[in-house]
């Protein structure tokens, strides 16, 4: 089966491009007969050509970063795809700035000469926007009523157009039956089409107790309790709630410590940034509060998760299945979300909490790191999920769905 997958590949850095090359690089080592052409996007630091395994290659062909050059994406995904002659082409995340547009519009053309070549399309949106999270990124921009409208608008025909041009759309989501599919349909009036549940997988890590103590020792923390929250800086991520949190619990937990990472994205990114930074010396600059708000390489994130205890994600906005949450609980860590968008999937997994509530916040993570029966319970979630949620469990159904697909072919 010669497959074909257009999506980001590391280090390209946004979360679909991990995503992208851990499922499909499980799937070509699951089964050798499938030829992977894994089609990325250019960066300055690496090759255009890569072969991680024998059937598994990786050409650098779109210019998601160029601002201009961006929007040829089609141009450049057909002529690699002509070269090749695919039997299924999978899209994941198709539906970003990165392809062109304002929501990749550009990309629907290779949509449509695909269709017209008889060729099989999978597609994995990444994101499921609702009516809140237009308004909340309006006020964080500041935008008009009249751009939100036509933003809005614009995305409304942008997925009417790919769900009528792909074989089939999948939504990755937190959870085995997320209720923001249907949500995500009904208000875009998108009922008359099937949108598959694509599950957020883990990669279970195996650690000991002394593991995490080595990593504790090299991060210079000693016997502290670590709460950790990473990923990209933006305003929506609410670690704001979370400092406010953990600063009312220092006095009743003294060895508490919390690490927030990750690096800003965009001008608004900065910006909260520096929002984080001025609270934190509003706050007196207090010890056991960490900003770490840079790059996190892969090597710094598996320490900081080796060695947390709790991982928290306060976000105001989900829209997308979260990758921190997912990476925690590949850990077995115990997590505390906020209870709104994809997290609402995990409800049996996660602790949830309200949104923008950092006394919710801090009642969880007190009793998480004060009550072993409570932390043995959420450590158990996470790890029973991680176990059943693999990249190999999810490269197998993406085979199995290739197979389904081709068999309809007359």
């Amino acid at each position: 089966m010669k497959i074909a997958v257009v999506g980001g590949a590391p280090p390209n850095r946004e979360g679909e491009a991990h995503y992208t090359a851990c499922v499909f690089r499980a799937l070509a080592s699951e089964f050798p007969d499938a030829q992977v052409l894994h089609l990325a996007h250019r960066q300055r630091d690496c090759p255009d050509a890569e072969y991680p395994l024998p059937n598994y290659t990786i050409f650098r062909v779109t210019e998601g970063y160029h601002p201009r050059r961006r929007h040829l994406a089609p141009l450049q995904v057909i002529r690699a795809l002509r070269a090749y002659a695919p039997e299924v082409v999978h899209f994941q995340a198709p539906h970003k700035t990165l392809y062109g547009g304002v929501y990749g519009e550009p990309l629907l053309w290779a949509f449509r000469w695909l269709q017209r070549r008889g060729v099989l399309t999978v597609v994995t949106l990444h994101s499921l926007w609702l009516e809140d999270d237009f308004h909340e990124m309006a006020q964080e921009r500041r935008l008009s009523a009249a751009k939100l409208n036509l933003l809005r608008a614009l995305y409304r025909r942008y997925h009417l157009r790919l769900f009528t041009l792909a074989s089939q759309v999948n939504a990755l989501v937190a959870g085995d039956a997320n209720p923001l599919i249907d949500e995500f349909q009904a208000l875009w009036r998108l009922e008359r089409f099937a949108l598959v549940n694509e599950a957020h997988p883990c990669e279970p890590r195996r650690y000991s107790v002394e593991h995490q103590r080595q990593a504790k020792t090299a991060l210079g923390l000693g016997d502290k309790r670590l709460v950790l929250a990473f990923g990209f800086v933006r305003p929506d991520k609410g670690f704001h709630y979370l400092m406010d949190a953990v600063h009312a619990l220092l006095p009743t937990v003294p060895n508490l410590q919390l690490i927030i990472a990750g690096e800003p994205r965009g001008v608004q990114g900065e910006a909260y940034a520096q929002q984080l930074r001025a609270r934190y010396m509003q706050m007196g600059c207090p010890a056991p509060i960490t900003l770490d708000l840079n790059y996190l390489p892969d090597a710094r994130l598996e320490q900081l998760l080796t060695a947390a205890d709790v991982l928290v994600v306060p976000y105001t906005r989900v829209m997308g299945a979260s990758g921190p949450v997912h990476h925690a609980l590949s850990f077995g860590k115990p997590v505390i979300a906020t209870d709104l968008g994809q997290n609402r999937g995990l409800a049996e997994v996660c602790w949830l909490v309200p949104s923008r509530n950092p006394d919710a916040l801090a009642q969880a993570i007190q009793q998480l790191l004060t009550d072993d029966i409570a932390w043995g319970d959420y450590h158990r979630r996470a790890h029973s999920y991680a176990t059943t949620h693999t990249w190999s469990h999810l490269a197998t159904r993406y085979y199995r769905d290739y197979q389904r697909l081709l068999e309809r072919v007359p």
